[in-house]
């Protein structure tokens, strides 16, 4: 808690690594960018005389003599009853922001209470040490217990703890199921709630955040029944709109600090693209093989690290590279850590990190808050991470003790990546707005359920910002429900059940699957996760990683939420294939692109499951493809799409720049076929074996589409019967990607630049014909999220300068006929659809 600016003895260690990275000439050639952010003085300032004089001789026994100036600007306006938003960097001070005041009132009423809403349990755990540090150096007696109250919490103790806690830290889980349900078992608590600290507010957007809000809405509601009526102090790491995600959070005004008077290290950030191994194709080295070598290279030198992955796939495939190129004695110094992972396993390495004993660990998001590992001096992103703000969050978590750090961020082959390796200049740019949407209708009943479960709801209240007419309406479809009982106006609770139990925060399904593992005496519960994702990613047959071991899934049993696995050594991976059809849709708002349209509005789809890849490791080779029998789950969401114009495509078709219809192979193609497997006698010209002709492809060795005349591309000489796995792995080698999927592909990766979500949050769908436009060409993009909290509606509102930095990314990629990096995977031998799609895109400019 020392406000002073400190030379750390690690940053020498750091320097030196970096100083060998500037002189190794072929580490600089694939820096594409290299920013150095210099060392900062404290801005401090006085401590404000209205603080409590026993909090100015707490500060002075914990040697703080002065406070930086946005500490000292918080405790001012708290003081003068404001709400308050605190946007400064990571590293910068901001628990002290909200500890000083919060102390300030606990000294100044016996009877005030103050709420601490922490994302994570880790964090409210790091948090609790800041806390007491503070209360312990007081020098009044008078106790001021403070408390974690969450899933971990022992049963024997809870009672005392509602009882006692003067500082309640927890979790918005525990406060939607634990607490404000048993309101009535906490009154003390509300009648004196004067301050509710939110921490890492940008982390609630989503359908988190918009969760996150109707919880806050519940919250001030039982607050209010029994005569509190708190003020609020946010904090949040660097986004666009802190101002109006904080108001919306809390339906409420804020005032906005985002000016840090903190000292800093000298701080390192680093772009590296990997080497080209395939100029022509654009094709790179792999981002995670580069990724373990140079976290290899920060263990050999004694630095402990982070290494950041976009998904719990890409953790286990680090981790176990990096386990099998280390000797057995260093192997538990390197460690996993995702959701997933059971309590007892995060707890054991959040320490191990903390106290040294572990020098890397290869974490998603789930270690993006949480623990303050104050030594860690080195950071390696995996690809880019979907968001500005993000980004700057991970960096941020080396150098917080104000030594030199070192923040790295490898790029993919994916899109995005790649234009920002083209355009660094992005990364200065101003973060982007967090979004969420508290009034998305499925998201407002299901909160509404739980808040007349907690109180009656009388005739003249609101809940937040809701349109008076819509909460009637929700109200009359759960008393269609036979859940609540209207008497006089008044909406009473009758059903049995118990509604927060149902809901989940941080998805839009509440099911979680269990995932077992069978044991010598009975089956092991490695880790959770919830229906959708299940759905995805231990399907039937799927291979599962877990702590760097490979599972195998036996069965998936959704209605009961359990996935069976058995331990499993495949040298393959899985990925699923999805089928997503438009069922309805309604267009509320259009406007011309060009001779095109771009539209908005709700969508009723159905997405399925349908089948899956095996792909081999190392190579990424598809080694086959296989179905599934698994359920369609129906999606009602917002989209919005673009419609292609006829005259656009007619335009496109003269200048042979148009192959996203389906291939026509002539009225004479069925005795052709028959023709061609008679002459290779039935059998497949890869594996040799014969198959009965249904089972058997006739197979176009130069694709069809790259032909002008379709006499040509049905040549005998051209054609080659293939059964279906090995017709499966030809086409992924040999493939033509139309110019809608090239640029539906370029659209998707550079969409992170105007929103900010979840690479989950939205997708995509083209179609030659789709009921989105009479049978005609179009281009969706969907809200993956049950409703929509606004990401689609964003995109369309500013769809020219999404299309025009897709057609700039297609267009500044250094491949000949398209790649990964613009129009998306295809094999060695593939064909391109780089001109297709950049000259459909500027079309849609009307370029």
């Amino acid at each position: 808690m020392i406000n002073d600016l400190q030379q750390h003895p690690g940053s020498a260690g750091i320097r030196s690594l970096i100083d060998r990275w500037q002189q190794d000439q072929e580490f600089r050639e694939n820096i594409a960018y290299w920013q150095i952010t210099p060392a900062r003085e404290a801005l401090n300032a006085p401590i404000p005389t209205s603080l409590d004089p026993h909090i100015l001789e707490a500060l002075n026994t914990l040697g703080i003599t002065q406070l930086y100036s946005h500490q000292a600007e918080a405790v001012e306006r708290v003081n003068n009853g404001e709400n308050l938003v605190i946007a400064t960097g990571t590293a910068s001070g901001k628990t002290l922001c909200y500890n000083l005041p919060a102390v300030q009132r606990a000294l100044s009423n016996p009877n005030a209470r103050i709420l601490y809403l922490f994302p994570t349990k880790a964090l409210a755990q790091d948090q609790l040490t800041s806390l007491n540090q503070l209360i312990k150096a007081l020098p009044s007696k008078k106790p001021l217990p403070a408390n974690i109250f969450d899933g971990d919490t022992p049963q024997h103790m809870r009672s005392a703890m509602r009882k006692e806690s003067v500082f309640l830290l927890t979790n918005p889980d525990m406060l939607h199921q634990g607490i404000l349900p048993h309101h009535a078992i906490w009154q003390p608590f509300f009648q004196g709630l004067s301050l509710v600290v939110i921490d890492e507010m940008h982390t609630y957007r989503g359908i988190f955040g918009s969760h996150f809000a109707n919880l806050l809405r519940r919250l001030k509601r039982v607050a209010a029944f029994y005569g509190a009526f708190p003020k609020f102090i946010l904090t949040s790491a660097t986004i666009a709109n802190p101002v109006e995600l904080a108001e919306i959070l809390i339906d409420d005004q804020v005032s906005l600090i985002d000016q840090s008077g903190a000292p800093q290290g000298e701080k390192h950030f680093l772009l590296y693209n990997p080497p080209l191994v395939d100029p022509k194709l654009g094709l790179r080295k792999s981002s995670v093989q580069t990724s373990v070598n140079l976290g290899l290279s920060l263990l050999e030198a004694n630095r402990q690290s982070l290494l950041f992955a976009r998904t719990r796939r890409t953790v286990e495939m680090l981790l176990t590279y990096l386990l099998e190129q280390l000797p057995p004695y260093q192997r538990p110094k390197v460690r996993g850590y995702r959701s997933g992972y059971l309590k007892a396993d995060r707890r054991e390495i959040e320490q191990g990190f903390k106290n040294g004993s572990i020098r890397l660990v290869v974490a998603t998001s789930a270690l993006e808050l949480g623990i303050d590992i104050g030594e860690l001096e080195s950071v390696i992103l995996v690809g880019y991470p979907g968001s500005i703000a993000t980004t700057l969050q991970r960096a941020g978590r080396a150098g917080r003790k104000q030594q030199d750090s070192l923040a790295l961020l490898v790029a993919t082959n994916d899109a995005m990546d790649q234009y920002l390796a083209n355009h660094p200049e992005y990364l200065s740019n101003s973060p982007e707005k967090a979004l969420v949407d508290p009034n998305n209708l499925l998201v407002l009943y299901q909160h509404l359920r739980c808040a007349t479960f907690e109180l009656p709801f009388s005739p003249d209240e609101g809940f937040g910002l809701v349109d008076s007419q819509k909460l009637q309406e929700i109200f009359q479809a759960m008393s269609a429900a036979g859940e609540v009982l209207n008497r006089n106006n008044t909406h009473f609770w009758v059903a049995n059940a118990y509604p927060s139990a149902e809901i989940s925060l941080r998805s839009s399904t509440p099911n979680v699957v269990s995932l077992m593992v069978d044991g010598p005496d009975k089956p092991t519960l490695i880790g959770q996760m919830d229906a959708h994702s299940a759905e995805w990613l231990v399907h039937p047959q799927a291979v599962y990683l877990h702590e760097a071991e490979s599972y195998l899934v036996e069965e998936l049993d959704l209605a009961q939420g359990v996935c069976k696995l058995k331990p499993a050594q495949p040298d393959y991976y899985t990925l699923p294939t999805i089928k997503t059809t438009i069922e309805s849709f309604q267009e509320r708002s259009t406007q011309p692109v060009g001779s095109s349209n771009i539209s908005s509005g709700p969508l009723s789809l159905s997405i399925r499951v349908e089948g899956f890849r095996k792909i081999r490791w190392q190579t990424n080779e598809t080694l086959e493809r296989l179905p599934l029998d698994l359920p369609a789950r129906g999606l009602e969401t917002e989209g919005a799409w673009f419609s292609i114009g006829e005259n656009l495509v007619n335009h496109l078709k003269e200048l042979a720049l148009w192959n996203s219809d389906s291939n026509d192979y002539g009225p004479g193609w069925p005795a052709l076929r028959q023709k061609i497997l008679v002459r290779d006698q039935y059998k497949c010209a890869a594996c040799h074996q014969s198959f009965a002709p249904a089972e058997l492809h006739v197979h176009h060795i130069q694709p069809f589409k790259t032909f002008a005349d379709p006499l040509q591309a049905n040549a005998a000489s051209n054609l080659v019967t293939l059964c279906h796995r090995c017709h499966a792995v030809v086409e992924t080698r040999v493939r033509v990607i139309s110019g809608m999927a090239g640029a539906s592909h370029a659209l998707r990766n550079i969409a992170p630049l105007l929103i900010m979500c979840d690479d989950a949050d939205i997708a995509m769908l083209t179609e030659p014909k789709s009921i989105l436009n009479n049978g005609q060409p179009a281009i969706l993009v969907y809200d993956t999220i049950p409703g929509g909290v606004g990401l689609s509606h964003q995109l369309f509102e500013d769809h020219l300068f999404w299309l025009a930095r897709a057609a700039e990314m297609i267009s500044d990629c250094p491949c000949e006929d398209g790649c990964p990096a613009c129009v998306g995977p295809f094999g060695e031998e593939g064909y391109g659809s780089k001109r297709e799609s950049l000259a459909l895109l500027k079309g849609m400019l009307h370029e």
